[in-house]
């Protein structure tokens, strides 16, 4: 299914599940793939292409809070008054973003797999650090980098190249604590990357943010750590 965006966008998604259970925005990984999407039991669930993915057009400039935007118009297109929103890995500082953006709107929010934002957390050191330094400052440095980088991806290499520039290009333009809403930080401890020592970090910036490192997990959930999010999203008490 497609929206049209008030910039004359394509938002393309789809929808499964119970049209009559709590609705659940689910946002992909980078790239994604239709197996990394919880089961849909007992949930409305709605799965958004972010721009440069599937149908959905590539915006401008990509941005976390653009596609926060986006996602709401989805959300009152579909005359949803709340909903909950699940972000995994590439898709979790987005699931953030909307947080920060529309906190009224939302009954939740759980990210999975988050690199959180090294502007905040200064996380990176060393060598990576200046390369990210000079990826962030040198006009047209970033985006010839991403740009190139993402064409392994095809055909989701302008979506990658988006989710990149919007998360470590350019400024996420809201700070951690800015995510006012009940949130869960959700990490495997098996997974290599950076979100299992960022979850407590970030959790410690957002007010009242509860973490769960799942001692049987990598860095893709299985189908039970996907459906105890969605119940915690359901019920705060469900994983305590």
């Amino acid at each position: 299914m497609q929206t049209r965006l008030p910039d004359g966008r394509r938002l393309s998604w789809t929808e499964h599940g119970d049209p009559a259970a709590p609705p659940v925005l689910f946002l992909h990984g980078t790239p994604g793939a239709p197996g990394d999407r919880p089961p849909a039991t007992g949930i409305r669930l709605l799965c958004v292409d972010r721009p440069g993915y599937g149908a959905s057009d590539p915006a401008a400039r990509p941005a976390l809070l653009g596609v926060a935007d986006d996602v709401e118009h989805l959300r009152r297109s579909l005359g949803i008054e709340r909903w909950g929103v699940l972000g995994f890995s590439g898709g979790a500082p987005f699931a953030l973003a909307c947080a920060a953006r529309h906190p009224h709107r939302l009954t939740g929010v759980v990210a999975a797999s988050l690199t959180g934002p090294d502007r905040e957390l200064h996380t990176v050191h060393g060598r990576e650090r200046r390369q990210a330094w000079r990826l962030r400052h040198v006009p047209g440095l970033g985006r010839r980098h991403v740009t190139r980088a993402a064409a392994a991806f095809a055909p989701h290499s302008a979506g990658v190249a988006a989710d990149w520039l919007a998360t470590d290009i350019h400024p996420w333009r809201f700070r951690l604590r800015d995510a006012a809403v009940r949130t869960l930080i959700w990490a495997g401890a098996g997974d290599r990357g950076r979100a299992v020592p960022d979850a407590p970090l970030v959790a410690a910036r957002i007010p009242g943010a509860e973490v769960r490192i799942a001692a049987d997990a990598g860095h893709t959930p299985a189908p039970a750590h996907w459906a105890a999010m969605l119940a915690w999203l359901a019920a705060p008490s469900s994983l305590s």
